[in-house]
């Protein structure tokens, strides 16, 4: 029997070695075949080697942006994967009453409510949360982000700007830490009525923010990579090595306390009360808007005419009595000049570089030219969009708020349209769109109005 068993071995090994890579050769030629029409980097025709790569990359926004450039404005990434830097294919997927539903990449997020590829579903729990984030549901929402950033100013100011060492020198602000702080206080306050105190503790106190960031660079790889993000995602494996309610610190504990406020919030339906609130508020609205106030801070600084203009818009709408302590939300939107620092500082680097993809609707569809199968998964290529030369002009690589001030009515207001892009579109419109506009007006404003910064 031993004697049999010998070859019968060999003879599997044999075949495993013919098979496997007759196999991968085989679907690799079929994945190849169904987009072969569609321009783009041949490893990506084949294989998700390339997207893996582009995720991993330390220039990723650069490699996002010269892409269509170079290869049209729909280029193919990966096996199923198209990515378009052509606004209104973007419009065409994400219209409210489009057939385009969401790719299984967002399945990754299975835990967070917006990232549900139902469409039904999706619709029915953003109509759910999205007043949470506007006001319509909140009495008092610009009052709560003026208190959290009362706060944020009186640490800055208390701790940093008068607690001068023997020679005349404050203590170095760890803005980039303080400002996610802010952000975070912000958006658990408008939603469960009670910040989560990270502001007053000057800390990660959940080890939320530090989970995010070390994390994050793995979740982009496991994110773009289908096969990878199937298993490490599935339901699975999720229950195994996933953030559980029960957890001390990071995404699992957020997760938990959210839920005691969740309970309160959507009763009767445990398969919608968003253990939610947690991953789409917290990644998308929080960290987003944290990133986005230190990029336009770290260009206002480093261009001194712009700083200066800055400062002096804010004299002059203070001794003209126009504005508040602090600035309210009408206020600063009659401050073209703030308006147009806000835009630039989302266009000069867009604050999110995913595929956030939609799969193509039954029956495929003809765009920019080429049939594409139903299925394929098509995503937004935000750095791309928002360097258009065509849009904004030749200097797309300078900071320069003035181009918004420089164009008639109708090509600022398709500007900031383009811009206001990097938040999505239609019923996939990121809902904490309007509260980001809102810290936005507010925290720079302040922060030039009672400080003056340097790198």
């Amino acid at each position: 029997m031993f004697e049999v068993f010998i070859p019968s071995t060999k003879n599997a090994l044999l075949l495993a070695v013919v098979a496997i890579p007759l196999w991968y050769i085989t679907t690799a030629f079929a994945s190849w075949y169904r987009l072969r029409h569609i321009p783009g980097p041949l490893l990506g025709s084949f294989s998700y080697a390339y997207l893996a790569r582009m995720a991993i990359s330390a220039n990723e926004e650069e490699i996002y942006r010269d892409i269509n450039k170079k290869y049209g404005p729909l280029v193919r990434v990966g096996p199923n994967e198209l990515l378009t830097d052509d606004p209104e294919v973007l419009r065409r997927t994400g219209a409210v009453r489009g057939k385009y539903g969401k790719d299984s990449w967002y399945i990754s997020a299975r835990f967070n409510p917006y990232q549900d590829i139902d469409g039904a579903a999706h619709d029915r729990m953003k109509a759910q949360t999205a007043p949470a984030y506007n006001g319509r549901d909140i009495e008092s929402l610009e009052p709560c982000v003026d208190e959290q950033l009362n706060t944020f100013l009186d640490l800055i100011r208390s701790k940093y700007a008068t607690n001068l060492d023997v020679y005349g020198n404050p203590p170095l602000l760890e803005f980039s830490s303080v400002v996610s702080y802010l952000t975070v206080d912000v958006i658990t306050r408008a939603l469960f009525g009670k910040e989560f105190g990270y502001l007053k503790a000057e800390a990660d106190t959940y080890g939320f923010i530090e989970e995010l960031r070390s994390h994050f660079p793995t979740l982009a790889y496991m994110l773009d990579v289908r096969w990878l993000r199937a298993v490490a995602f599935s339901k699975t494996f999720l229950k195994l090595f996933g953030p559980k309610t029960t957890d001390k610190m990071g995404t699992g504990k957020l997760m938990g306390v959210a839920a005691q406020f969740m309970d309160e919030r959507f009763k009767g339906d445990p398969k919608e009360k968003a253990d939610m609130l947690v991953s789409e508020p917290l990644n998308s609205c929080s960290e987003t808007t944290a990133s986005v106030i230190r990029i336009t801070m770290l260009y206002l600084m480093s261009s001194p005419p712009t700083y200066q203009k800055f400062k002096a818009m804010i004299k002059e709408a203070i001794d003209a009595g126009s504005v508040s302590s602090p600035i309210t939300v009408a206020e600063a939107r009659r401050l073209p000049f703030l308006q147009a620092v806000i835009y630039e500082g989302l266009r000069i680097r867009a604050p999110a570089t995913g595929l956030y993809p939609k799969s193509v609707p039954e029956g495929g569809e003809t765009i920019l030219g080429y049939f594409v199968p139903a299925g394929t998964a098509i995503g937004m290529n935000a750095p791309a969009m928002v360097k258009a030369p065509a849009v904004f002009g030749r200097d797309i690589e300078v900071f320069r708020p003035e181009r918004f001030l420089e164009a008639d009515d109708d090509k600022r207001s398709h500007m900031e349209h383009e811009v206001e892009m990097v938040f999505g579109y239609g019923r996939y419109m990121c809902a904490g769109k309007p509260l980001a506009f809102m810290e936005l007006n507010k925290v720079l404003f302040e922060l030039m109005r009672h400080f003056d910064f340097h790198t």
